[in-house]
């Protein structure tokens, strides 16, 4: 099958992209990142310290120090760099800054998916690009819907003291967050580990949610779905410095520096 792969330019993504192109290594890939950050995470100072962790400081400095080294052998639970990916895997990346525009409605034409996986991708599709993929756009969102749509679910989750993390699968239509499901599993909150910990785990689960329906539509099976329940709806915005403070006081975690470099570390196995 032919999938194009939709992912953010971060910590999160970066190891969800990892996972994916050796789970989907027997299909043709087509990678495209998203490099959005909203005004928020630069402005509100708690969002931008977990930003510089998230993205900037592997984006900035990291990334582009390994990618000056020799391209590494595999090993078991190694994570490569976009640079690394590209020249290990022959897989073209790309960035989009508007997945919508003519340009690229016409670059996904010409690469005709059959599939478009959305993982943590911050762009909003609009129907111009709904309809290029003969399947359809799949959408892994990090909580439970309808009830956690929007940002920051996991972090929502972890801020209601909820014992677990939903991860959906849906189908993507121009409403946010509001396709139809297909599957949602749940991880172990654990409350001893820090909310970035916690995105780390989540995106992987519904990558595997994914590839449990994906012999099933190689096959040219239907793929079952079921409404969300729009009366249950819940939007979350991005959190407010007082929120993210709230968190915190409780002895909740955004980051933890031992968890952060072992996460890190898996990039020089």
């Amino acid at each position: 099958m032919r999938i194009v792969i939709c992912v953010k330019l971060d910590l999160e993504g970066s190891i969800v992209l990892n996972k994916i192109v050796r789970e989907l290594s027997h299909h043709e890939l087509f990678i495209i990142l998203s490099d959005k950050v909203m005004k928020a995470e630069r402005e509100i100072r708690t969002a931008s310290e977990f930003l510089f962790y998230e993205r900037d400081l592997l984006v900035e400095q990291l990334f582009p120090m390994m990618d000056r080294l020799p391209t590494p052998e595999d090993t078991p639970g190694r994570l490569y760099t976009h640079a690394q990916i590209t020249e290990k895997f022959n897989l073209p990346i790309v960035t989009a800054d508007n997945i919508n525009s003519p340009e690229w409605e016409q670059k996904l034409k010409d690469f005709a998916p059959d599939l478009v996986l959305s993982v943590r991708y911050d762009l909003i599709f609009k129907q111009n690009i709904i309809d290029i993929p003969r399947l359809g756009i799949l959408n892994i969102h990090p909580g439970k819907l309808p009830e956690f749509r929007g940002v920051y679910a996991p972090f929502q989750a972890m801020l209601n003291n909820d014992d677990k993390i939903g991860v959906t699968l849906h189908r993507v239509v121009e409403e946010i967050d509001a396709g139809p499901i297909v599957d949602i599993v749940y991880i172990d909150v654990d409350p001893s580990k820090s909310v970035i910990w916690h995105m780390c785990h989540t995106y992987p689960a519904g990558v595997d949610a994914f590839l449990k329906i994906l012999p099933s539509l190689e096959q040219g099976g239907n793929l079952e779905t079921y409404e969300q329940d729009h009366s249950k709806k819940k939007y979350y915005s991005f959190p407010s410095e007082d929120v993210f403070l709230e968190f915190l006081s409780r002895g909740k975690k955004l980051i933890d520096p031992d968890e952060y470099l072992d996460i890190v570390s898996n990039y020089q196995k």
